[in-house]
């Protein structure tokens, strides 16, 4: 599984466009709040014992007999975590919202690495989450490909106890995209905590379209299965049924729509009968995700 070349292609030249994140790691083509041996000059501050001499300003010596340090901005790496949600319901059918999710996912690790970023994808499992290595550069891409297309279904695996553990191992200011149904329950405590530490998270909820509106769906006796706990529960879903799911579903949107307004985040809903292509090369751009 690896996305089309021509989509490539076009996106060669696309970068992530964080609105709070920082780069923080190694040496990149961002600029960071770090001062260092960079390119760009931005200040002086006073000698101090052990910096490198070769930074000594002679100009200014030569005017006030004091030395001083330039400094520069250094351009680092914005490490980049992709949470790939591969659980059970992300898996149901015929796995349209798994695959829908692998390629997202590659083709968002793939605009990181191209703009200079560090990236790493985790997907969360029942008892433990599964993390990849991580990768730099461009040349890296096709070693991401083939890792998130042989990564296994999770089963059941929570959301929201994903990301309150995964805080440990975020560097710092990081930005971290959740490619997810975004099925769970009350994740909000866990954005909360993601926030409070610094971190910016984009939201990629994918979503098949009986999901997004049920309509094409057979009324009558059904009996549903858990994709998750393999539950099962008879429904009779008629017209009153598919009109209360419709409420409970703009709710629910609603609900989490204004979790991520609230702290300037991203949340972008995705059926899987988008095209792919649009997606990247219009819709993420139009909302600032992507240049």
């Amino acid at each position: 599984m690896r996305p089309p070349s021509a989509l490539l292609e076009r996106m060669t030249t696309s970068r992530l466009l964080p609105a709070f994140a920082q780069p923080s790691v190694g040496t990149g083509e961002r600029p960071s709040r770090r001062k260092g041996a960079g390119m760009e000059f931005v200040d002086h501050r006073p000698y101090q014992t052990g910096d490198d001499t070769r930074h000594l300003d002679p100009h200014l010596y030569a005017r006030t007999g004091e030395f001083v340090v330039r400094e520069y901005s250094l351009n680092q790496q914005l490490p980049v975590t992709i949470v790939l949600d591969l659980s059970g319901s992300m898996s149901a059918g015929t796995g349209e919202k798994r695959d829908h999710a692998k390629l997202i996912a590659q083709l968002l690790g793939f605009a990181a690495l191209t703009g200079g970023d560090r990236v790493q994808i985790v997907v969360p499992g029942e008892k433990t989450n599964i993390f990849s290595p991580r990768w730099h550069g461009g040349a890296r891409a096709d070693l991401m490909f083939d890792w998130v297309a042989r990564a296994p279904d999770a089963g059941r695996a929570d959301l929201e106890d994903t990301l309150r553990a995964l805080r440990r191992d975020l560097p710092s200011h990081g930005l971290v995209i959740v490619v997810s149904d975004w099925w769970d329950g009350d994740v909000g405590p866990a954005l909360d905590i993601l926030f409070s530490a610094g971190h910016e998270l984009l939201a990629i909820q994918i979503l098949s379209p009986q999901e997004i509106d049920p309509a094409t769906i057979e009324t009558g006796v059904v009996t549903m299965e858990d994709a998750e706990t393999g539950a099962e529960l008879e429904l009779s879903i008629d017209a009153g049924l598919l009109s209360r799911y419709r409420k409970l579903f703009a709710a629910r949107q609603e609900e989490i729509r204004g979790l991520f307004n609230s702290k300037h985040w991203h949340f972008v809903t995705v059926s899987t009968d988008d095209d792919i292509s649009q997606l990247f090369t219009r819709t993420l751009r139009a909302q600032g995700v992507l240049s």
